[in-house]
C-alpha cells in the first residue's frame, strides 16, 4: 500500500514538473515580466466591475501627455497622502495613480466610487464622482436641449473643486456619431474647464 502511494504521489510530482517547465518553454520570463510590472506599477489593469468602468467614464475625452491613461503608482508624496485622508478619512478601497503630473485616488466613499485630483503639494484639484442624468439640475438640461437639439446625453460627471468655485458638472452629448463633452457650473453657465 505504501509504494503504491509513493509511485501515485511520484507521478503526480513528476507531471506538475513537466507542465510548468512546458509552460515557461512556451512563454519564457511571462512570470518575471508580470512580477516586474506588479512590482513598479505598470500592469495593465483591465476594467472588470462597475467601480472600474466609473474611473474611465470620469477620464473619457482626456488624454495622457503618452496617449495613454492614468499610470497605476504606490509612491505618492506624503503631503499628498495626508491631504488625502484629512479629506476623505472614511475612504476604502483606495487606489492611486498619477495621471498628467497629478496624483489621482480612486476610492469607496458609501456606495460611489469618486476619484480625487491632487497635486504634488498636496493641494486638491478636485474630486469627480460619476451621477445619474436625473441628477442635474434642471436649468442644464434645458440649456443643452436649447442649443443642441438632437444631442444625446452620454455619462454625468460632478466635478467638485475646492471654493470659491462652484461645482462643475461634465456631460457627455452625442450627436450623430461625433461626442462631445460640456461643462457647466451649478448655476447652469457653460464654462471651460481643463480636464
Amino acid at each position: 500500500m505504501k509504494k503504491l502511494l509513493i509511485f501515485t504521489l511520484t507521478v503526480f510530482i513528476s507531471a506538475s514538473l513537466f507542465a510548468q517547465k512546458q509552460k515557461q518553454k512556451d512563454n519564457p520570463g511571462k512570470e518575471k515580466k508580470e512580477a516586474r510590472d506588479v512590482v513598479l506599477g505598470t500592469e495593465k489593469k483591465q476594467p472588470n466591475n462597475k467601480s472600474d468602468r466609473n474611473v474611465d467614464v470620469i477620464w473619457d475625452g482626456t488624454k495622457h501627455a503618452d496617449g495613454e491613461g492614468a499610470k497605476y503608482s504606490k509612491n505618492q508624496p506624503a503631503k499628498v497622502r495626508a491631504a488625502f485622508a484629512k479629506d476623505y478619512p472614511n475612504a476604502t478601497s483606495v487606489s492611486w495613480s498619477k495621471y498628467r503630473g497629478d496624483w489621482t485616488a480612486s476610492f469607496n466613499n458609501g456606495i460611489l466610487r469618486p476619484v480625487a485630483v491632487y497635486h504634488a503639494n498636496g493641494q486638491r484639484k478636485d474630486t469627480r464622482t460619476v451621477i445619474q442624468k436625473t441628477q442635474l439640475p434642471k436649468i442644464i438640461i434645458d440649456d443643452i436641449f436649447k442649443r443642441r437639439r438632437n444631442a444625446q446625453l452620454g455619462d454625468v460627471v460632478k466635478i467638485e473643486v475646492p471654493q470659491p468655485v462652484k461645482d462643475i458638472f461634465r456631460i457627455k452629448t452625442t450627436e450623430g456619431n461625433a461626442a462631445h463633452f460640456i461643462f457647466y457650473d451649478a448655476d447652469g453657465k457653460e464654462v471651460n474647464y481643463d480636464y
